[in-house]
């Protein structure tokens, strides 16, 4: 009667899994920079329809600041009051470039300024666009 495996089990064993393990960790990788990159898309395109709905249903002004290290909501009461902060893309390892670091609503919903917003992330070889419209209209590619 046999009890237990005989060391070159063992062996031809866990060389099975450092091969399996070899093959599958750079696909894991891939995947994780893609959800980061979905992640930190995802709550900036939140911050930005719930600052243009605060502004519509406050009927007035109310702003989302876009920094690497936060999302901040503030509404203008008197001067620009912090209403809601969310983590940044930097928290999710995800670069940011913004043309307009300070995205404006007004009490109609529409982005007050002069042109486009447009959001580029990216991380590693993933990357998405956000663009913000005059009409306060988002949209991902």
């Amino acid at each position: 009667m046999r009890q237990g495996h005989t060391l070159p089990e063992l062996a031809i064993a866990l060389t099975i899994v450092g091969i399996v393990t070899s093959i599958t960790v750079p696909a894991i990788a891939g995947v994780l920079d893609r959800l980061a990159l979905e992640r930190a898309a995802s709550r900036i395109t939140t911050a930005l329809a719930v600052a243009r709905s605060r502004a519509v249903l406050r009927a007035g002004r109310a702003r989302l600041s876009i920094t690497p290290d936060s999302l901040r909501i503030e509404e203008l009461d008197d001067g620009w009051v912090t209403v809601a902060r969310w983590p940044g893309p930097a928290s999710d390892g995800v670069t940011l470039s913004a043309s307009n670091p300070v995205v404006t609503f007004d009490p109609i919903g529409l982005a007050w300024g002069l042109s486009n917003t447009t959001i580029q992330l990216s991380r590693k070889s993933y990357s998405a666009t956000i663009t913000t419209s005059r009409l306060g209209r988002v949209r991902r590619s």
